[in-house]
C-alpha cells in the first residue's frame, strides 16, 4: 500500500511538472481542462466522497459534518484575512499573487494528504478517485507557471511540484486510527469543496459546458460500472 501511495504522489507531481513545461502549448485549452476537471471533481465528490463521509457518521456522529464545515470555513477565513490586510491597489495585487502562490503550495500538500486518505479509505478504488486531481494538477500548472514568473522564486516552484510527495509524508503522520482517518478526511474534503465552489467551476464565459457535463457523465458511468461489478 505504501508503494502505491508514493507512486500516486510521484505521478501527481509529474503531471504538474509536465503541465508547466508545456504550459505555452496548452494555454488555449486551459478552460477546457478546468471545465472537464471540475465535472470530474463534482461527480467524485457527490457520488463517492459524500457517501463516505456519511459512513464516517457511525464513528463520529454529527462531528464529522462539523469537521467538513470547519475545513470549508477555515480556508475561506484565511483567504479573506490575507486580502483584507492589503492597502492600496499595488500592495493588494502583490498580496494576491503571494496568496495565490502560497495557495498553490498548500493545495499541493493537501493533495498529498488526500492521496493517503483515499488509499486508506478506498483501497485500489483510489486510483479512479484521483483522476480529477490529476486533470486539475495538469490544468493548474498553466496558471502556476504564470504566478511563479511574477514572483521569481525558484523555491515556490519546487514546493508546488513536490507538494504531493511531502503531503503524503504528512498524511502518514496524521492518520494513526480510523477515527483520525475520518476526521482528516472530512476536514480535507471541506477544503476541496471550497476549491470546487471558489476556483474549479469556471465562471461565466470562461466555462466550457460540454466538457463540464462530459466530466460528470464519465464519473457517473464509471461509478455505475463499479457498483455492478
Amino acid at each position: 500500500m505504501y508503494d502505491a501511495i508514493l507512486i500516486a504522489a510521484v505521478i501527481m507531481a509529474s503531471f504538474h511538472l509536465i503541465g508547466e513545461k508545456i504550459s505555452e502549448h496548452i494555454k488555449r485549452f486551459h478552460n477546457e481542462l478546468l471545465s472537464f476537471g471540475a465535472g470530474l471533481m463534482i461527480g467524485v465528490f457527490f457520488l463517492e466522497i459524500l457517501p463516505h463521509i456519511i459512513t464516517g457518521e457511525a464513528l463520529l456522529g454529527e462531528l464529522i459534518f462539523i469537521a467538513l464545515l470547519s475545513g470549508f470555513v477555515i480556508i475561506h477565513l484565511i483567504e479573506r484575512f490575507v486580502y483584507k490586510r492589503a492597502f492600496g491597489e499595488e500592495e493588494f495585487a502583490r498580496d494576491v499573487i503571494r496568496f495565490e502562490a502560497a495557495g498553490l503550495i498548500a493545495y499541493s500538500l493537501l493533495v498529498g494528504v488526500i492521496i493517503v486518505v483515499f488509499f486508506d479509505a478506498y483501497g485500489n478504488l483510489a486510483y479512479f478517485l484521483l483522476i480529477p486531481f490529476y486533470v486539475r494538477n495538469f490544468g493548474v500548472a498553466v496558471y502556476s507557471d504564470t504566478v511563479n514568473e511574477k514572483i521569481g522564486n525558484r523555491t515556490t516552484r519546487i514546493l508546488q511540484t513536490s507538494g504531493p510527495i511531502i503531503g503524503v509524508l504528512i498524511g502518514w503522520l496524521l492518520i494513526e486510527s480510523e477515527t483520525q482517518l475520518y476526521l482528516v478526511f472530512a476536514v480535507t474534503m471541506g477544503f476541496i469543496l471550497y476549491i470546487i465552489v471558489r476556483d474549479m467551476i469556471p465562471r461565466e464565459r470562461e466555462g466550457k459546458l460540454i466538457y463540464f457535463v462530459a466530466g460528470v457523465i464519465i464519473t457517473a458511468a464509471i461509478t455505475i460500472i463499479f457498483s455492478i461489478f
